[in-house]
């Protein structure tokens, strides 16, 4: 019965992820609109060059965490469904390895977007600013959830 605790957990983790990969979609989005605009500023300001780089790498870091943890928590919630003995070794290897990505991902999205300003009239951009301090926030429970999945495949162990 235990071996169904981490696979409830994933299942819940997999629905937060999907909603914040929706959030990420949306900010990406907001930010592709301004694109070919940075484009053109880039080949003429170094600057502006670094920072479409920048802001192009915060976010595929954070599509990839939540990409990482929508994959891992599937995965366990579909061993324990088709049966898989794997569960338990599953439960000890993917929370850390998914915490650690979101950690990594957080604190890049954080350097990078803390020191941004909104900027007047370009509320798009604002938007994708807000989005980006949502999945933040997001990646607080999802790196605890990974805690608690690991947690309860240790206690299944």
């Amino acid at each position: 019965m235990s071996r169904f605790l981490p696979a409830a957990a994933a299942l819940v983790l997999f629905a937060l992820s999907l909603y914040t990969a929706q959030k990420s979609y949306v900010a990406i989005i907001g930010l592709r609109k301004y694109e070919e605009r940075s484009e053109r500023a880039a080949k003429h300001s170094e600057t502006a060059a670094r920072e479409l780089h920048k802001s192009r790498a915060t976010q595929a870091s954070s599509a990839t965490a939540i990409a990482l943890t929508l994959a891992s928590s599937l995965a366990i919630f579909s061993s324990v469904l088709l049966g898989w003995p794997s569960v338990s070794t599953s439960a000890y290897v993917l929370p850390p390895l998914n915490i650690a990505a979101i950690l990594a991902a957080f604190i890049h999205n954080q350097n990078f977007w803390k020191a941004k300003a909104k900027v007047p009239f370009v509320g798009g951009f604002n938007e994708a600013i807000e989005k980006s301090k949502e999945i933040r926030q997001l990646m607080v429970p999802m790196a605890l959830g990974w805690g608690l999945v690991g947690l309860l495949g240790w206690i299944d162990g």
